[in-house]
């Protein structure tokens, strides 16, 4: 892949380019995939008669956003949750990769049950029930993360799909966990770094005292 994305020449000048990983880890190519999926829902809106095939990569594209930015989350929560003093050794980022790799793979209903039990030990508002439903939903549908991918992996007795309001669902599923948790979880390590550091200047004042 290297090759291929370093050998194509430069003839359009800044404007062509873009630079591979240059993007904020799984958060930001999250909101890549988010982005994609608006793009197609968009491109729907002006033939939607004839865009049926448009169908699948939308979802497609939303749940991969959903579950990038349920890994981010996690990571996210589990740092949290070590900066606490606990030490759980499946919390370290080692461990926690090849977890999430080879265990939980592209299984949303898992990623979001880890996930709400990393909120609830850190006692943080965890996800919307109506959320925690979709997720689950999109998991029964896509178990592996494939069926949105090939015409034939996917089994429903559904005729017809009302998109416009199936992409506000999962638009609105990204918002929580992309917007929603991911920027609490930066505002508690703020929290967490501010009380460590009262406590700190705490500690040597008394030990000054002491003297």
């Amino acid at each position: 892949m290297g090759d291929l994305l370093s050998s194509l020449p430069d003839g359009g000048g800044w404007r062509d380019i873009a630079y591979v990983g240059y993007f904020d880890g799984d958060a930001g190519l999250a909101e890549g995939f988010a982005e994609a999926a608006e793009a197609i829902f968009k491109q729907w809106q002006s033939s939607p008669r004839t865009g049926d095939q448009l169908l699948l990569p939308l979802v497609h594209n939303y749940r991969h956003a959903l579950e990038l930015a349920l890994k981010q989350a996690i990571r996210d929560a589990a740092k949290r949750v070590r900066f606490d003093g606990h030490n759980d050794p499946s919390l370290h980022p080692d461990e926690l990769d090849v977890h999430l790799k080879r265990k939980q793979r592209h299984r949303l209903g898992p990623l979001a049950d880890q996930l709400a039990g990393l909120l609830k030990e850190l006692a943080l508002e965890g996800l919307p029930a109506d959320t925690m439903r979709l997720l689950a939903r999109l998991h029964q549908l896509d178990p592996t993360g494939e069926a949105f991918r090939y015409a034939d992996h996917l089994e429903s007795s559904a005729h017809a799909v009302d998109v416009p309001e199936l992409t506000k669902l999962l638009r609105d599923a990204f918002a929580i966990v992309h917007g929603g948790v991911i920027t609490a979880l930066h505002v508690y390590a703020d929290y967490q770094s501010d009380m460590r550091e009262m406590y700190a200047d705490y500690a040597d004042a008394s030990n000054s005292a002491s003297f």
